[in-house]
């Protein structure tokens, strides 16, 4: 990346304008007490009062200038200072995303900054969480945090990232049980971490620090993590799950899955792996023609990974006998004359691409055996 066009800044987003502004208010409910509720499970007989408490305090901060705003919520101190106390230097092509716990108090408070935002003229302003995003349970949250990693890191941060963004993590604010992990995040993958405490005026700014991971174990058990990741083949995942460090994975119910740890070096290897070598099959249905195996070579990178991920979605579109293929994977049966030869295909690759990936059905065996142009 030669040049930076703008920043993206994540902020993980807690309850201190609420409980701030409580006092000011005259809310005498504990605001702690309820944040894990999501909005079905609100009380019927408090929810009326918050919902009050919250557009009061909308209305409320809508009239606030930003020295105001700076000593209501610990999120939007750090903000305003990272730009200098000033509006005029929030430029128009930064991002922000606020990171909310999948709660009813949680999201409001989200809208919230997200409303104050666009009040000052600053539009590129989102929210973002992961269902059941909160600490009510221990095994829900883990898993919550496996989906916001992946999430996270593909849908968003990379995005950003290939865009020309620097990607700055403001974590000020919001829950320490998710602060924890987001830190882990940013060691990765955010080029700035900024923090500030309370009401002071001192901005910590911590750049990235140079991290090697340790691939080997990846690497070797390649197609272990692709099983966690796809969600696949739980038996044979069971078997052979000893080999893996505990760390990487959580134990549910009678099955596996990616631990958030697990989640996020995973995806920090797995783009550089998926380029470098052709996936072997997970699947006993699946077999690679030797000519695939040379046409992947001379691929360039993108179109490797592409291809990767593609016999990814393959593998689950087969394991769960064709219920859940992905739109954008096109397997379809093959008609005509070029029927007596392939029968079916996919599109190995995104965006306009027109090539096939053909595919041989023999004895109950999907071949995948040559990428060309679209064939009758």
């Amino acid at each position: 990346m030669d040049k930076i066009v703008g920043n993206f800044i994540l902020t993980s987003c807690g309850l201190s304008i609420l409980t701030n502004m409580a006092k000011e208010l005259n809310f005498d409910e504990n605001i702690y007490k309820y944040s894990n509720y999501t909005e079905k499970e609100f009380p019927k007989e408090k929810k009326e009062k918050f919902d009050k408490f919250i557009k009061d305090v909308k209305e409320k901060l809508l009239k606030f200038n930003l020295s105001e705003l700076k000593e209501t919520s610990a999120e939007l101190n750090a903000l305003i200072n990272f730009y200098q106390n000033d509006i005029k230097n929030f430029p128009e092509m930064d991002y922000h995303y606020f990171l909310h716990t999948d709660t009813y108090l949680g999201k409001k408070v989200a809208e919230i900054l997200i409303e104050l935002f666009k009040n000052k003229g600053i539009t590129n302003v989102e929210s973002i969480t992961a269902k059941d995003l909160k600490t009510s349970s221990f095994e829900e949250f883990q898993i919550s945090l496996s989906d916001l990693a992946k999430n996270l890191v593909n849908e968003i941060i990379k995005p950003f990232k290939s865009g020309g963004y620097k990607i700055i993590f403001n974590l000020t604010g919001g829950f320490k049980s998710i602060n924890s992990f987001l830190q882990t995040v940013a060691s990765l993958y955010a080029d700035e971490s900024i923090y500030i405490f309370e009401t002071s005026e001192n901005l910590l700014r911590i750049p990235r620090l140079p991290i090697k991971i340790e691939e080997g174990i990846f690497k070797e058990n390649l197609n272990l993590f692709r099983m966690l990741e796809l969600g696949i083949y739980q038996d044979v995942i069971k078997e052979e799950i000893d080999k893996l460090p505990e760390i990487v994975y959580l134990k549910i119910d009678n099955g596996f899955a990616m631990s958030p740890w697990g989640e996020l070096i995973w995806q920090n290897i797995k783009d550089e792996v998926y380029k470098e070598r052709l996936v072997e099959p997970i699947s006993k249905r699946i077999e690679m023609s030797t000519q695939l195996k040379k046409q992947f070579e001379s691929l360039n990178p993108s179109e490797r990974l592409q291809l990767n991920k593609k016999i990814d979605d393959l593998e689950i579109c087969i394991e769960r006998n064709f219920q859940d293929c992905k739109k954008s994977l096109r397997f379809h049966e093959l008609k005509g004359n070029i029927s007596e030869t392939y029968q079916y295909e996919i599109y190995p690759f995104d965006g306009n691409d027109n090539r096939r990936l053909y595919i041989k059905s023999k004895d109950g065996k999907y071949i995948l055996d040559k990428i060309d142009a679209h064939l009758k």
